[in-house]
């Protein structure tokens, strides 16, 4: 109950923070003029879209295999790249926790990808991440269900493309990118994107989406559209809306949370 209540304080954080003024335009987007908001201006959801299965990759092993190969249930994939000396490695730190929270079992219910957008990137470095992270997940996490891929710069762009995911090098090692994961169903269709920290309810959110195959707006792109006004002279109005709408989703990441919880003690629990 602590945790839980941790986790969804988080989220009410997470979602106070958003801003209510639009940031810059996506074409400020040189170095030293980066949009205020970047996960917003250098995403565009694509839900109810498709991803191209046939796009091909490289496993942590270096086996060829194409999206379609992998992708035969809900799916989280997360675009970053495993050089990243900031961000990145704090996604998917949060990711490998989030992993271990969810209501959902990883192989049986969802699958994840750590996809790197960086075409210099190796299998052997994807898996020298992937072992690195993997030490953060529970006993006994099923590694095969959380693979790390790396591809030739054309097959990332048709991906990245298809998931309205930007980002941009700005030298031989370092680029500006975005921190979004997007869940796609298992006929790769886009359901949700999750942002933040990856709140574990979200994810849990998402996969439930995916399963059903049914696209769902995220929790800051809709608080975004409410609140993207000039509220000049009138943001106390706007900001009661918004505390409104927050209790709102905190109830409904509630009630999934123990919807699922349920389910899962009487079906069992697993090993941490």
């Amino acid at each position: 109950m602590v945790r839980s209540g941790v986790v969804y304080l988080a989220v009410i954080l997470q979602l106070l923070s958003l801003p209510f003024v639009a940031g810059a335009t996506a074409e400020q987007d040189e170095v030293g003029e980066l949009p205020r908001d970047i996960n917003r201006e250098w995403v565009t959801e694509k839900r109810g879209e498709y991803i191209p299965l046939d796009a091909r990759f490289l496993d942590e092993h270096g086996r060829e295999i194409t999206l379609g190969e992998i992708i035969d249930r809900p799916t989280l994939i997360l675009p970053i790249y495993f050089y990243c000396p900031s961000s990145c490695s704090v996604n998917l730190a949060n990711m490998a926790v989030a992993m271990n929270r969810l209501s959902f079992d990883p192989g049986d219910d969802y699958k994840a990808i750590a996809l790197s957008f960086s075409h210099t990137e190796t299998p052997e470095i994807a898996s020298q991440a992937k072992r690195n992270y993997l030490k953060l997940t529970f006993d006994g996490f099923p590694e095969n269900e959380w693979l790390f891929l790396t591809s030739s710069a054309e097959e990332i762009k048709r991906v990245t493309d298809s998931l309205g995911f930007r980002f941009k090098r700005i030298d031989d090692e370092t680029f500006v990118h975005p921190s979004a994961m997007i869940a796609v169903a298992a006929d790769g269709k886009i359901i949700r994107y999750v942002y933040g920290s990856f709140i574990s309810g979200d994810i849990d959110m998402a996969i439930s989406s995916a399963r059903e195959g049914i696209p769902i707006l995220s929790v800051r792109r809709f608080l975004e559209f409410c609140f993207n006004y000039d509220t000049s002279g009138k943001r106390a109005i706007y900001q009661n809306v918004k505390v409104a709408v927050l209790i709102f989703f905190t109830v409904v990441l509630v009630g999934v949370s123990i919807y699922y919880r349920k389910k899962r003690r009487r079906g069992g629990g697993r090993t941490r």
